[in-house]
């Protein structure tokens, strides 16, 4: 019974798809008849021709055709309205739907330049890999300046990952906000006494909130290359400290000392600068952007006012006092973004109405 039931609905299946691929079909020749009566100038027909069709009987590149044909058939009888309508049909249907000067007429050329058809903004995820350099500001030392020599490096691969949201001013210039969560490693090495090196090694993460605007100022095929300028706020969310002390004359064993919380010492924010030059490949209604930044860290990421309070734990446990940095690091991002158009007349253009996509 029950295997009875199965091919049952397998039959039903078989018999819709075979009725659905025959008024398929039919549509198809309707459609030749339709393009063959607007040659021949017999354009009355047509509307009722493919009505029924283009509600349920063809595929997305039939329908285009068949909507592109009704505009044709609008403009020639100078019915501006539903001229316009059925071109938001197919902008609809196809945002990315582009005319071709060679072959279109001067009439539906100059109806698809009166809307706006290009997207107006974007909304994707962000990915991103970071390599850190802290900038020194100032040293601080229990040794002597001249010989603490502390070196600023970085301390394996940190991290990023968010959304980015892009606003097209125009075709070349984008706005972009990107807030993504951010994890950074760098370490200090310098010379503690005549005999000891320490290392100090501290992973922070942050609350990046990046406002970017960008300029493309080449195309090729579906690629375009830009070049880009921010500012990022970084709020941040932990940082803790690990050091080990080495001996330099080899009669000791290197000391380890147990991971310390830094947030109190720490400046809550990080603010940098960022300079960058990437790539988007266009996709279908998507893209995918591609971008390598340098950025400059602005402020000091010790606190002052904290610095004799707290800085005890540090100095007991290693024997060092924390410089003032900030942090500078390279970066590279990849980001999906879908697009999205608003299909509306530009200014200018009257109208009677308007449709958002």
């Amino acid at each position: 019974m029950f295997t009875f039931k199965i091919q049952s609905i397998l039959f039903l299946i078989l018999i819709g798809i075979n009725q659905w691929g025959m008024a398929q079909d039919d549509c198809i020749v309707k459609l030749n008849e339709a393009e063959k009566l607007y040659e021949q100038g017999k354009i009355e027909k047509i509307p009722d021709l493919l009505s029924n069709c283009i509600e349920t009987g063809f595929n997305k590149e039939n329908k285009i055709a068949a909507l592109r044909l009704l505009t044709l058939v609008n403009l020639f009888e100078d019915n501006q309205n539903k001229a316009e309508k059925t071109l938001l049909e197919i902008l609809k249907e196809d945002p990315e739907f582009k005319i071709n000067t060679a072959i279109d007429p001067v009439e539906f050329v100059r109806l698809y330049n009166s809307f706006n058809t290009e997207p107006f903004m974007s909304f994707g995820i962000a990915l991103g890999l970071n390599s850190s350099k802290p900038r020194l500001i100032e040293t601080y030392t229990l040794y002597t300046f001249s010989d603490a020599s502390p070196n600023y490096s970085s301390d394996g691969i940190g991290f990023s990952a968010g959304f980015k949201m892009n606003y097209h001013m125009n075709r070349a210039v984008d706005i972009s906000f990107e807030p993504v969560f951010t994890s950074i490693s760098f370490k200090v090495v310098e010379n503690s006494s005549s005999n000891t090196i320490t290392t100090m090694s501290e992973s922070m993460t942050f609350i990046d909130f990046p406002l970017f605007g960008s300029y493309s100022f080449y195309k090729y095929k579906a690629f375009s290359f830009y070049g880009e300028l921010g500012m990022i706020y970084g709020m941040l969310i932990t940082s803790k400290l690990n050091g080990q002390i080495t001996y330099t004359d080899k009669e000791h064993a290197d000391v380890e000392g147990a991971s310390i919380t830094t947030n109190e010492i720490r400046s809550p924010y990080l603010i940098q600068s960022s300079l960058g030059l990437g790539t988007i490949i266009k996709l279908n209604r998507s893209n995918l952007q591609l971008c390598l930044r340098y950025k400059y860290g602005l402020n000091n990421l010790i606190d002052p006012a904290q610095r004799d309070l707290n800085f005890e734990n540090i100095t007991s446990e290693y024997s060092h006092l924390d410089d003032d940095f900030s942090n500078t690091n390279f970066s590279f991002t990849i980001s999906y973004n879908r697009e999205f158009y608003l299909h509306n007349k530009k200014p200018g253009n009257k109208t009677n109405f308007d449709v958002i996509k």
